[in-house]
């Protein structure tokens, strides 16, 4: 029998820090669902708050961080929980693979070690673990994995040290898996291969995923629904497709416009400050289509768009 309820919920998430300037809200009415099966990208340009949003899911804000919402896994809200119980979802429930994967290793652990730690949360002995993270290794592309298991990190190219995140990933058999920005930095031809290896890895799993990315490309390949991200903000979501080929909201116009392979058609103006960000509309004073009614009116994300035009 199907679990009618979504894998993970968010609601009313506001995230602030604070600072010399003010308050900075990085993230605010934030609300997304993400189902069972659920291949969910979050785009925007950089510095909108997708990291941050991310990093809430899975409690590693720091603790000047004030977060309100909720933010429901299964039922449950992590926010709620205490740090023991937040630790036995962090990388077994849900698992993340980083932007800059060489500095999220421990530069002094061989990196079989340290996805052998994953697979010993699933109860594996340490031997067992051991075994387990050669055969993951080989199972996302590294070469002779038993010899490279006890390589460290400071050994590996940038793409095989993208297959070790993934393969720490893989350990956990996670239930919703979090890629931020997984093809960065990469070359086209490994781009094209950590995609391939993230599409077979998700689907071998029946895992959701949030992919966090500004690459049209990369979120076309992996997910079938978007959520679109502007200062804090989601201001559309709906079907890929939908968003690619009409989308309602008139950053989200301009944003595929940024992509057009035969034009480039860059955004006028800057973000916000998220220090002082404009009242009503975030985006207004960017927008083609702005009237008087942007400038005053909050808009709220109403039938997958936050527009008050």
């Amino acid at each position: 029998m199907k679990n009618p309820l979504p894998l993970l919920e968010i609601n009313d998430l506001s995230i602030n820090f604070p600072s010399e300037a003010g308050t900075v809200s990085v993230v605010d009415d934030f609300n997304l669902t993400i189902g069972r099966y659920d291949h969910c990208c979050l785009l925007g340009e950089s510095g909108c708050g997708k990291t941050v949003a991310a990093l809430a899911i899975l409690n590693l804000l720091p603790p000047a961080a004030e977060i309100k919402g909720e933010i429901i896994f299964e039922g449950r809200n992590l926010l709620g929980l205490t740090p023991n119980k937040m630790r036995q979802v962090r990388g077994k429930d849900i698992a993340i693979i980083f932007e800059t994967p060489a500095s999220c290793l421990n530069p002094v652990m061989s990196v079989g070690k340290q996805i052998a730690e994953a697979a010993e949360r699933q109860g594996f002995t340490r031997k067992q673990a051991s075994n387990a993270a050669i055969e993951i290794l080989a199972r996302t592309g590294v070469p002779d994995p038993k010899a490279r298991s006890r390589q460290f990190p400071h050994q590996f190219s940038g793409g095989m040290l993208q297959r070790v995140m993934i393969a720490m990933a893989l350990a956990a058999k996670p239930k919703l898996l979090i890629a931020d920005e997984p093809t960065t930095a990469l070359d086209p031809t490994v781009q094209m291969q950590i995609i391939e290896l993230m599409q077979d890895i998700v689907n071998e799993l029946s895992a959701s995923l949030l992919l966090i990315t500004h690459d049209l490309d990369v979120a076309a390949e992996l997910c079938g629904k978007v959520a679109a991200m502007y200062a804090g903000q989601i201001v559309e979501t709906g079907p890929l497709q939908t968003i690619f080929k009409k989308p309602r909201h008139p950053y989200v116009q301009a944003l595929m416009k940024t992509f057009d392979h035969d034009k480039f058609c860059p955004i006028g103006g800057s973000p916000p400050p998220l220090t002082a960000p404009p009242q009503g509309c975030r985006f207004h004073p960017r927008c083609p289509e702005a009237n008087e009614i942007c400038s005053s009116q909050k808009p709220q994300l109403q039938n997958g768009i936050r527009c008050s035009i």
